[in-house]
């Protein structure tokens, strides 16, 4: 039977969806707990159900059909160097967290999603737009939270294998041992052979990828209101790539601890945290004593304070310290410390059917001065279930140390600032919600890659809109969303082109329905023409539109036993998502978790 007809079979089934609970509380939207319909901020949010269901082999799996992202730049498959661009902005203007913390990364360069373990994550959250005046530098396009911490009781062990000699095995445990307190252990391992990743450059190998995580975790509940966690997560990956550099080894590790009162007017919090990020590059024929190697680390302090003054509003205070350091660079590159020191206030309220809230935060970076951050929301329930919501909000993002040190950086960038302007409108019925938001940002002073060795400035004006429709028939959910991004560069030599990495235009669909107690799962991912950097001579290359399928089941064998397994690209499609670097061909794995 041929893939065509073998799919033309298939999508009739995979486009049903199970019933399954919707979130209904995030901690993203100002890092406390609340419910998911009070955010005047768009929203999204991966649960673990969800996480199953798609069975992803990395984060770029799981995250790429989410309305607003492109994976613009990719250089091949599994680990290979990924960067999100989120509504049109740069790859280092999403503020990426890891439970709630900024990683240490983040220090030196923009995170990176291929490498990030999968395997521990129990929930992601994500809003779109700035929010700056909450968390600070670096989120101007949006702000990512990967949650591994679980309330759940739980044991399980998976195995996976599959295309490109690709191995998986994880094991996590989850218990209260007593009334009171917690233990959560997550590990796992997954490597690939993988593929030659750059065909056509006399380096006829393979370039493969290999990860090694660990999740600790206590939760302890001192009183009924006040509760105490400490956390520990680490993973260490090796990648192989082509050029002179073709090994590379990184390290991360992350503590946190902290204390929190929940009481039933008012929440305080207190956390503390520590990061590293070891990155080393070498040349497999000369060996790791030649290594190239950055290592960065974060420390940060935050509190803050909620009280809901009445049940239709609260005001929000908070305070957050962090300490930036560059420990390591080969080449010689010096950094001083940089430490930001930032204090911001909330207020909300509901007048029915309008709500208010508005947001304003002084930092006091270091290194550049003062910078203030506002952020509003006007929103009003319109009849029959809809909502329109107008927002404003403002942000900023320091250069990295290495962006101002390094001997391709420059120490008179200025901060980049952004402006942003939004309107959404929503409906919600019985079977069927959709969301429509359309934004325009504008940003001073932003940072691009001119080559490998050198960095300029410009400035951008993106304009854009977002269309999510989720929708029920029968017993089947669907998901679709189109993005329309058109991010122009306002400098010469580039004015009025397109940003280079992102598409103007991205469409998702995904579904899964339960047929005899098999769960199945369709996505479908169109990513259009745009102009990436070429991995050779890294001049401006136009690169083609793409369009892949995947398809996935899930088949519980036993009440604990469940069989799983998923086919990436279906149709074999040839492409790639950066001129010069092939993306993966058909793909297949297979495997099977375990629950105690």
């Amino acid at each position: 039977m041929s893939k065509k007809w073998l799919v033309a079979a298939l999508l009739p089934w995979a486009s049903y969806a199970q019933n399954s609970s919707e979130p209904t509380s995030i901690t993203i939207y100002n890092r406390v707990e609340q419910p998911l319909t009070s955010a005047l901020a768009p929203v999204a949010v991966i649960t673990k159900a969800d996480i199953e269901r798609r069975q992803p082999r990395s984060l770029v799996d799981l995250l790429e059909t989410l309305p607003g992202m492109q994976f613009g730049s990719q250089n091949g498959g599994i680990g290979q160097q990924t960067s999100l661009f989120v509504r049109g902005t740069n790859s280092d203007h999403v503020l990426v967290l890891f439970n709630g913390k900024p990683m240490a990364q983040m220090v030196s360069s923009n995170v990176d999603f291929s490498q990030l373990p999968v395997s521990n994550v129990e929930r992601i959250e994500y809003i779109r737009g700035p929010r700056a005046a909450i968390y600070g530098s670096k989120a101007i396009g949006g702000v990512v939270n990967i949650i591994t911490t679980s309330q759940v009781n739980s044991a399980q062990v998976g195995v996976t294998t599959g295309s490109n000699d690709y191995y998986a095995a994880d094991v996590s445990i989850n218990q209260w041992i007593t009334e009171a307190t917690r233990l959560q252990l997550a590990t796992g391992f997954r490597e690939t052979r993988g593929y030659d990743v750059i065909p056509d450059n006399n380096e006829s190998d393979r370039d493969g990828f290999d990860s090694k995580t660990l999740t600790l975790g206590i939760e302890h509940l001192l009183n009924q209101n006040w509760i105490w966690d400490a956390n520990f997560n680490g993973w260490e990956n090796r990648l192989e790539y082509d050029g002179f550099f073709n090994t590379n080894n990184t390290k991360t590790y992350q503590v946190d601890t902290g204390i929190r009162y929940q009481g039933q007017l008012l929440v305080t919090q207190l956390n503390a945290s520590y990061g590293e990020y070891e990155a080393e590059d070498w040349n497999s024929d000369s060996g790791r004593d030649t290594a190239s190697n950055t290592s960065t680390a974060t420390t940060r302090l935050d509190g803050l304070t909620q009280y809901h003054y009445s049940e239709r509003g609260y005001v929000l205070t908070g305070m957050d310290w962090q300490r930036d350091r560059l420990l390591a660079r080969t080449t010689g590159t010096t950094a001083p410390d940089r430490d930001n020191t930032g204090v911001y206030a909330s207020v909300f309220h509901n007048w029915s059917p309008v709500s208010v809230e508005l947001t304003g935060r002084v930092d006091d970076n270091e290194q550049f001065g003062t910078y203030e951050t506002w952020q509003g929301a006007l929103s009003i329930d319109l009849p029959e279930q809809h909502k329109a919501t107008l927002s404003y909000g403002t942000a900023f993002r320091a250069p990295t140390l290495l962006e101002l040190y390094a001997f391709w950086g420059n120490p008179d960038f200025d901060p980049e600032e952004s402006e942003n302007w939004e309107l959404s409108f929503t409906g919600d019925y019985q079977r069927l919600n959709w969301q429509l938001n359309l934004y325009r940002n504008e940003i001073d002073n932003l940072l691009f890659s001119q080559s490998p060795t050198r960095k300029d400035s410009t400035d951008a004006l993106i304009k854009g809109v977002e269309f999510v429709v989720k929708t029920t028939t029968g017993p089947v959910n669907h998901t679709v969303s189109f993005d329309y991004t058109d991010a122009e560069d306002k400098r010469a030599p580039n004015q009025g082109k397109q940003l280079a990495n992102r598409a103007k235009r991205k469409f998702s669909w995904s579904g899964d329905m339960d047929v005899a107690r098999t769960n199945l799962f369709a996505q479908v991912l169109y990513v259009g023409d745009r102009e990436t950097f070429d991995a050779n001579s890294f001049a401006r290359t136009f690169t083609p539109s793409y369009t892949i399928w995947n398809i996935g089941a899930r088949y519980p064998l036993t009440q604990q036993l469940t069989l799983n397994g998923k086919i990436n690209n279906l149709f074999d499609k040839e492409y790639q998502v950066v001129s010069g670097y092939d993306a993966p061909d058909m793909e297949f794995y297979v495997g099977a978790d375990y629950r105690f």
